[in-house]
């Protein structure tokens, strides 16, 4: 009798066998999908972090543009502009270490702590300071976030600025044709507990003048020879009269960003400048 009813019994333990598996791989689709649809709201909700074009200033003193595209759904690039008012407007852009979740996370964090402490009146060293407070108690030293912030004042043409360890911007001065980099004035945010040594920098931007705030996921970007393309592709986008905007359009698509370029892996983030 046991012999005779193997096979049935076999029968019936492969078809359990194959109902516990679809239910587990159901199971599996039901929380895929759901984690799916949480980092779609995540990148949704990072999304409005960063300004769109159409906020950016774009009048007879300063026009800005930007671009942003984080490498998965969620990132951990930051930029920023606003209006501090008498003429004085500030930018910055930002870099976490790492990518994904925790980048994107810690970012958010970094851009509320920022928006509440910028302003026309507080000391850049103060705020790198006060930042660098936040960033050290949040992240435990995990993690640390390279950030470039500048101030310019359209009535005095002064351009004043801290580099905490982030990529050097690109300045194009459209009266003599030369470029220089905005060079690093600190340690990245985060990377100490305290900062020992915070170098502010200040300039007078001419006519016409260019800036280009980049982060590392476009300047680590491969050539045809497998090396690093830095910021040459910038400077020779940007070295013309033509509008920034323009500029920026033309040098992503050049670029194949983010579709036609198999050397992307990191995010992608440009904030542009035109001081008239």
């Amino acid at each position: 009798p046991i012999l005779k009813h193997l096979h049935f019994v076999q029968t019936i333990s492969n078809i359990i066998i194959v109902a516990i598996e679809n239910i587990r791989l159901f199971q599996e689709t039901i929380v895929q999908e759901a984690l799916k649809k949480e980092l779609e709201l995540a990148a949704r909700m990072q999304t409005m972090l960063i300004p769109d074009n159409k906020s950016l200033p774009h009048n007879d003193n300063i026009m800005v543009t930007g671009y942003y595209h984080p490498h998965y759904d969620v990132g951990g690039d930051y930029y920023d502009c606003i209006d501090l008012g008498n003429g004085v407007t500030g930018f910055c852009i930002a870099d976490v270490s790492g990518k994904g979740i925790s980048a994107a996370l810690l970012m958010s964090n970094f851009q509320a702590s920022f928006r509440a402490i910028f302003s026309g009146d507080v000391p850049l060293e103060r705020l790198i300071t006060k930042l660098n407070e936040v960033v050290v108690i949040n992240a435990s030293g995990e993690k640390f976030i390279t950030f470039f912030v500048a101030r310019y004042n359209v009535t005095t043409r002064m351009l004043e600025y801290i580099n905490a360890a982030h990529n050097p911007p690109v300045l194009y001065d459209a009266i003599t044709g030369k470029t220089r980099h905005l060079e690093v004035s600190c340690v990245g945010i985060g990377m100490l507990d305290e900062i020992p040594s915070i170098r502010k920098h200040v300039i007078r931007i001419d006519n016409m003048s260019k800036i280009v705030c980049y982060t590392d996921g476009l300047s680590e970007l491969k050539d045809e020879n497998g090396k690093d393309i830095g910021t040459r592709p910038i400077i020779s986008h940007i070295s013309n009269m033509e509008p920034i905007s323009d500029n920026i359009t033309t040098l992503i698509g050049d670029l194949g960003i983010p579709d036609d370029n198999p050397h992307l892996f990191d995010d992608v983030s440009l904030l542009a400048v035109t001081i008239y």
